[in-house]
């Protein structure tokens, strides 16, 4: 598998990682092999739904809860890695967000632009601020 102890130390291998996981290996190792064991136990082909479907479930809960970009990243990149096309992902963000709310959207739009078109700036960012914005 991978070269780094959180990749290599687990007894089941991650398909993602993230900073949490290497955190985990650096203090408290046996902590992290118990949740990557117990998920992988509790959801590994029990679903009645296809991955795709999953994935975009979860980007909905995730932008619904305000999740910050990063996490809702791993799904939107796990989504289209099985099959969600760019537009079917927007389409999910966006619907939810509308009813979540402006920062929920912005969450969603953010980690979709950093899998997607990383080619555009964050949405995340002040683009500018003048004297006159608080003028009446």
């Amino acid at each position: 598998m991978g070269s780094c102890p959180a990749e290599t130390a687990l007894e089941v291998p991650r398909r993602r990682r993230v900073g949490y996981h290497d955190f985990l290996t650096e203090v408290d190792l046996e902590a992290l092999k118990r949740r990557n064991n117990r998920w992988e136990a509790e959801h590994r082909h029990q679903s009645l739904l296809d991955r795709k479907t999953e994935e975009l479930i979860r980007i909905a809960a995730y932008v619904a809860m305000r999740n910050p970009p990063h996490h809702i990243q791993i799904h939107v990149h796990s989504a289209h890695k099985a099959g969600a096309t760019p537009e079917e992902l927007y389409y999910v963000i966006d619907n939810v967000g509308g009813w979540a709310g402006g920062a929920a959207r912005q969450n969603g739009m953010e980690a979709w632009r950093r899998v997607l078109r990383p080619d555009l700036p964050p949405i995340n960012r002040v683009v500018e601020l003048t004297d006159d914005s608080f003028e009446r």
